[in-house]
């Protein structure tokens, strides 16, 4: 994982290089949820809508029941995210994203890699946060993005 403190803007870059050249992000949204948007956020998803499915990416076993309906888990929206531009909508639309690294044109259980965004209290001031972007390819970070990634922004590295 990668603790860091910088800006929206500049975790949008980090994300951006995370990600080769054939491939994208697609963020994920839970569809029950996007009556809590407005207007051109929706349409910012919808437009962008690569995958809907109930896959379930991170590196750890649910723990908080979501189900919708008894035994029938919540439709996720995957929505794609290529600019730096759209890469900080998709982060200030929901600032604890989880998207995946996937081929353009690829399968969704292809995907090569998980990122997602965490939030902890530093201390027991309940506004005193710090921030970690986690990732579930650890090689492939530490190979081709870690060194670019420190060079440019102050991040550390926690296990």
């Amino acid at each position: 994982m990668i603790k860091h403190s910088e800006t929206n803007e500049n975790l949008a870059l980090i994300l951006s290089l995370l990600v080769a050249e054939n491939s994208t992000l697609l963020f994920s949204f839970y569809e029950r949820n996007m009556h809590l948007c407005d207007a051109s956020k929706q349409k910012f998803i919808i437009d962008r809508c690569v995958f809907v499915n109930s896959e379930w990416v991170l590196p750890w076993a649910e723990t908080i029941p979501h189900w919708d309906e008894s035994n029938m888990p919540p439709k996720i929206i995957w929505f794609s995210a290529t600019e730096k531009e759209d890469i900080l909508q998709a982060i200030e639309i929901d600032n604890l994203f989880r998207c995946v690294v996937i081929e353009r044109g690829g399968e969704f259980k292809q995907y090569s890699n998980v990122l997602f965004h965490q939030e902890y209290y530093s201390s027991t001031d309940e506004e005193d946060y710090d921030y970690y972007l986690g990732f579930t390819n650890k090689q492939d970070f530490l190979d081709n993005a870690l060194p670019n990634i420190k060079e440019r922004f102050k991040v550390s590295v926690t296990e």
